[in-house]
């Protein structure tokens, strides 16, 4: 038998369509039916790529007994986080409260008004039969308690709700090294210790501020070789995992998700030209590269649609003899490797990458988890000693050697354990997917891949602006269209500068101008913020804001940035005065954690520290020298105008600058060098103006 999900247009909904639980999807038809029966409502949330929502839906979902019991004591409602993001904030703001700690699968139970009075997240069979039955007796018996917990806590998520204004930011950079230092693991370089998290929008703020903060620069560096050299990077097919599981990024949680490696791609890409390592280059390109070959979603009739959110971290095929499902299509079997690249090429790279055999063993989670020793991981060898005894001069050209070798074993994963995806196209995770492809067209160290990605940068733009033509702002793609939730507004009018950046057309300005107008009409708050849907929500207990940065920015710290490129790029102030408006109204965040909120540093720095314009104008061959080396710089803070294709656009940036030869103005804030004619001249301007 099927419940309500069998319809849905969420992935995830669908995979527990024949779940024996009577699963509702999320809208007033539960509430009124919990009322009816007088029960109370379980809202389970988590997503299609979850490896643990998958676990507890096997165990618990997937039982009949445990069905039974939900279904005759509770309505059940099913919710994607990634469909419905505003309804999962306001969950996990609850379980964050009672538990100190958050994740998926997120399960709250709640009164017919929406309001939590418990949360959690995983629970395995026995505690959940036992909490289903304590949390039922006590609706049933002691309704007063139920309600003072909901009371309180609802109370407790309406006034953590707000923001700080109180409080100077002081020295930021200061406090940002302080802060960075005392999370900084230097044995195996990363924040914290286990689980590790690629920490994606710090990176970008320490690369960009370079020397203003105290070994920022160093330290980025040294993480991205970290994770470069890890198990959580998928060397073969490109791309990286969520996050590790241990302390030195040996193994890995598989999943693979579009918001990590869109952003990697930005930071190694700025890494690799930054420093002139060619191994990150490689790194930024092929992480481009498992964007394009695996996560494009193309609909039936051939029409290309935009990226999918994420792979799931379990196998689709049957599970190994062990049990284990996870990991076993990125396993590097070392006694096949001969057969795959030939017995020279295959001792080395056991060597390199330290593989042997092994087996999946039970562990602290009572789960089968995946062998390390099938993981490769260079950072678990000697790599100098290794390249040394292999007859190569470096560890460079040991890295260099790899990848003649990376084709022939993507090609022999097995496609039958390939794992799921899931074919959402998100709003704003295109918005990122769409900076990661401009950057990689303006940075990628050959012509061929600048070329590729500066192609599915047209393309992408293309295809969000057509789903998005003038107003009204969606957040799905290709399936029920939902209105756009904070994150779509930022993320998507920073991929369109960034593609304006590389691409130079005027109309994706004038579209990010529209996005950024359209958030200010439809979720301004009164203290110069965003909140994080419109009005009008009557199925939502809070109108709500966003804190920190999550695994990808906050859409109201993002709007900041954007609000901050606008004005380096136009030179109107109002934009200035909304990406002031909201840092003003997180500074206290901001001033007490601010790695906690990177994106909004980088807003910051823009105001701050005044990005550099470079105003182009005349035609030519030494123009387009001029523009194509300026977009070529690796930094985030210098913006390419050329004058005459921007002229109707009558910002103050280009106001003045006519020449009927090719002539380049560098300007920093507001203050402008005397023109330049050359691209030689031009890069000693722009290196006059950072000394």
């Amino acid at each position: 038998m099927t419940n309500a999900l069998k319809d849905s247009a969420s992935p995830y909904l669908r995979q527990h369509a024949d779940n024996p639980v009577d699963w509702y999807p999320w809208g007033p038809a539960a509430f009124a039916e919990a009322r009816r029966r007088d029960v109370p409502v379980l809202v389970s949330i988590g997503y299609a790529t979850c490896h643990w929502c998958h676990v507890m839906a096997h165990e618990c979902f997937e039982n009949a007994d445990l069905a039974t019991l939900m279904n005759g004591h509770y309505v059940n409602i099913k919710v994607d986080r990634e469909e419905l993001p505003e309804v999962d904030e306001i969950y996990m703001d609850a379980v964050q409260a009672l538990t100190g700690r958050g994740g998926w699968p997120l399960n709250a139970f709640v009164d017919h008004d929406g309001r939590p009075f418990f949360a959690g997240t995983y629970f395995p069979p026995a505690k959940w039969r036992g909490l289903l039955t304590s949390l039922s007796d006590l609706w049933v018996t002691n309704r007063s308690k139920i309600d003072e917990a909901a009371q309180e806590l609802s109370d407790h998520l309406a006034t953590t709700n707000g923001t700080e204004t109180h409080g100077e930011l002081g020295d930021l950079h200061a406090h940002l090294a302080e802060r960075v230092e005392e999370r900084f693991d230097d044995a195996h370089p990363g924040l914290g210790h286990a689980p590790k998290f690629p920490p994606s929008q710090l990176l970008l703020w320490l690369l960009e501020a370079g020397p203003a903060i105290d070994d920022g620069f160093a330290r980025a560096v040294s993480i991205l070789e970290a994770m470069q050299d890890g198990g959580i990077h998928d060397r073969i097919g490109g791309g990286f995992h969520r996050y590790s599981t241990d302390r030195v990024w040996r193994v890995p949680h598989f999943e693979k998700m579009l918001y990590d490696n869109a952003q990697l791609a930005v930071a190694f890409a700025l890494a690799g030209a930054k420093t002139g390592r060619p191994d990150f280059a490689r790194t930024a390109v092929h992480i481009g590269d498992y964007l394009l070959r695996d996560l494009r979603v193309v609909a039936e009739d051939g029409t290309f649609l935009g990226y999918a959110s994420a792979e799931d971290a379990d196998d689709s095929g049957e599970p190994s003899p062990s049990g284990c499902r996870e990991g076993g299509f990125y396993a590097v079997e070392s006694e096949l490797l001969a057969t795959i690249v030939g017995a020279d090429a295959a001792a080395s790279l056991i060597a390199a990458w330290d593989l042997g055999p092994g087996t999946p063993r039970v562990g602290p989670s009572g789960h089968v988890e995946p062998a390390a020793s099938v993981i490769p991981h260079p950072r678990g060898v000697d790599l100098r000693a290794v390249a040394s005894a292999l007859g190569f001069e470096s560890i460079e050209a040991l890295r260099a050697s790899w990848e003649a070798h990376l084709a022939p074993l993507r090609a022999a994963r097995d496609p039958a354990r390939r794992p799921i995806r899931d074919d959402k196209v998100l709003t704003d995770l295109n918005g990122l997917a769409l900076m990661a492809f401009a950057t990689l067209g303006r940075l990628a160290p050959d012509l061929g891949a600048r070329e590729r990605f500066t192609a599915a940068t047209k393309e992408l733009a293309a295809t969000l602006i057509s789903h998005h033509p003038d107003s009204g702002l969606l957040r799905l793609r290709g399936t029920a269209p939902r209105p756009a939730f904070v994150t779509d507004y930022g993320l998507y009018a920073l991929g369109l500068l960034e593609a304006w950046r590389l691409l130079g057309d005027p109309s994706l300005v004038a579209r990010a101008q529209a996005v950024v107008a359209e958030a200010d009409a439809r979720l301004t708050a009164p203290d110069g913020g965003y909140f994080t849907t419109p009005t009008g929500r009557a199925d939502l207990i809070r109108r709500s804001r966003e804190r920190g940065d999550g695994p990808y920015p906050a859409g109201q710290h993002a709007l900041a940035l954007a609000n901050a490129r606008l004005y380096a790029i136009t030179g109107h102030e109002s934009f200035r005065t909304r990406a002031e408006a909201v840092i003003t109204s997180q500074r206290a965040l901001l001033a007490r954690a601010p790695e906690a909120c990177p994106t909004l540093g980088l807003a910051w720095l823009e105001l701050t520290a005044e990005a550099t314009i470079v105003v182009v104008a005349g035609d030519g061959s030494e123009a387009d020298a001029m523009m194509g080396w300026t977009r070529a710089l690796p930094d985030l803070r210098t913006w390419p105008i050329a004058a005459d294709a921007h002229r109707a656009s009558r910002w103050p940036t280009v106001k003045g600058r006519e020449a009927t030869t090719p002539n380049a103005w560098v300007c920093v804030g507001t203050r402008c060098l005397f023109p330049v004619t050359t691209a030689a001249a031009l890069a000693a301007s722009i290196t006059a103006t950072r000394d």
